[in-house]
Order: C-alpha cells, then sequence, then structure tokens
C-alpha cells in the first residue's frame, strides 16, 4: 500500500516582470496539519518567486520519512528540477548555448531542499482553472505582490476553508 504523501502547493508572482514580488505555498502533513507560508521581494521575477515558493515550502518540510507530491503550475520550475538541471551541473552551471543559467542561487538551494525532503514527485496543474491548492497559493503570492500581508493558515485540515485535496 502506498504512503500517503505530504503535499504541496506552490506559487510565484511579479508585478512588472520584474518588479514586485510574492510567492505562496501550502503544505499539507498525512496527519491532517495545514500550513500556509508566504513571502515578498520588492524586486524580482515571476520565475525567482515560482522557485521561491518551492524552495520554502521543502524547506518547511525539512528531512521527511515519507514521499512529497509538489503541485505547482509552474513548468520552468519542473521541467528546471527534473531535466535542465542535470546538464547545467555536468556543464559547470551553463546552458547548452553556453550562456550562464539564470537563477543558479536557487536552482542550488531548490536542488538541496529536495535532497533534504526525500521522495519528491512533481506534479502540473493549470494555473487559473479553480483547483483549490493553487488557487489559494496564487492568492497568497498576488496578495505579497500588490505589498499586503494576507492572513496565513495553521492548524488542522478539519478547519481549513480551502478543499486543498480536491486535486483533479
Amino acid at each position: 500500500m502506498a504512503e500517503t504523501p505530504i503535499v504541496v502547493f506552490a506559487d510565484g508572482a511579479a508585478k512588472g516582470n520584474p518588479g514586485p514580488g510574492g510567492w505562496g505555498a501550502i503544505v499539507v502533513t498525512p496527519e491532517g496539519r495545514v500550513t500556509e507560508l508566504g513571502g515578498g521581494a520588492g524586486h524580482t521575477t515571476n520565475n525567482r518567486m515560482e522557485l521561491t515558493a518551492t524552495i520554502e515550502a521543502l524547506r518547511h518540510i525539512g528531512a521527511v520519512a515519507g514521499p512529497v507530491a509538489v503541485h505547482t503550475d509552474s513548468t520552468y520550475v519542473i521541467r528546471g528540477i527534473q531535466q535542465w538541471i542535470h546538464g547545467w551541473r555536468r556543464r559547470g552551471w551553463r546552458t547548452a548555448g553556453g550562456g550562464e543559467v539564470l537563477n543558479r542561487d536557487l536552482w542550488e538551494k531548490l536542488a538541496v531542499a529536495e535532497d533534504r525532503a526525500g521522495k519528491v514527485t512533481w506534479h502540473y496543474v493549470r494555473g487559473h482553472r479553480g483547483i483549490p491548492g493553487n488557487e489559494r497559493v496564487d492568492e497568497i503570492a498576488d496578495a505579497y505582490a500588490a505589498g499586503k500581508r494576507p492572513t496565513l493558515y495553521r492548524g488542522p485540515l478539519i478547519r481549513y476553508d480551502v478543499p486543498v485535496l480536491d486535486i483533479p
């Protein structure tokens, strides 16, 4: 029987790209605990915020003894961590065209966080399609990008008003 994973949703946003940015994440444990995370930066890009959301969620989890399922609407994050990073490392953090890898600092942090978290599976979810967890992390990221501090939930899943486990 498969072990129930920790479920993560992560998203980032930037107004102006580059411009003010924000990130949001939700972590749901198999024991039924939910933690919302978020933050922002004054001048950044959407891709940096997408990476930051995932890094911070995995850092929050730390070293776990079970699987982690990360859900994101960022193909940049998924392709980067599953495909591109291997070639970048072999080439000394150069792209196939010989240029410097953008956001190398965050890619290195994501690789470390993924290693510490254990078995991570990556799942693409279409953004703005009504998937409750993705919609909520988008709200958090947008709020931080707009300079607002949303109220972040931390508590039991049974009291969480977002049906975060409704994943297509």
